[in-house]
């Protein structure tokens, strides 16, 4: 399989991080680029139906500085990176028809398992859990 384009959802969380520098990892080694996405999930009804890309300008602060952070990852190592922000209801559900759509050419799916399941080191949370059943992307967990 090529890798060419890693999709690594971030929420700011020290596991989404520890995902981004996994994807980082890959990228350099496979010649790839990472595209870090974050779902702002308090948007209208409308936004479960078709979701939004959000303008850099329209970001909440604590969305600007997760991209900051990932930003810096990216660029210290350098890895050709772009930033998303998309305006959802659903978070895996926004993560999975982003990277199954062939317009984005998504390769792989490096994300964290959060584990909020009891108990934690058996299961991954429910985001995790919803994008490994349901993407037809293959799914890279870091735990």
């Amino acid at each position: 399989m090529k890798i060419k384009k890693i999709l690594v959802p971030l929420d700011g969380s020290e596991n989404s991080l520890k995902s981004l520098r996994q994807a980082v990892d890959l990228a350099s080694q496979f010649s790839a680029s990472v595209i870090a996405l974050h779902v702002v999930t308090d948007m209208s009804a409308f936004a479960a139906v078709h979701p939004l890309v959000i303008s850099e300008s329209k970001w909440p602060g604590y969305v600007k500085d997760i991209m900051s952070d990932a930003r810096k990852t990216a660029s210290q190592n350098k890895v050709s990176y772009q930033e998303i922000v998309i305006g959802g209801k659903a978070t895996g559900y926004d993560i999975v028809t982003f990277a199954d759509s062939k317009s984005n050419a998504i390769d792989l799916i490096v994300m964290a398992r959060r584990g909020s399941i009891l108990p934690r080191e058996a299961f991954p949370g429910s985001t995790a859990n919803f994008v490994i059943h349901k993407s037809k992307t293959p799914v890279l967990l870091v735990r």
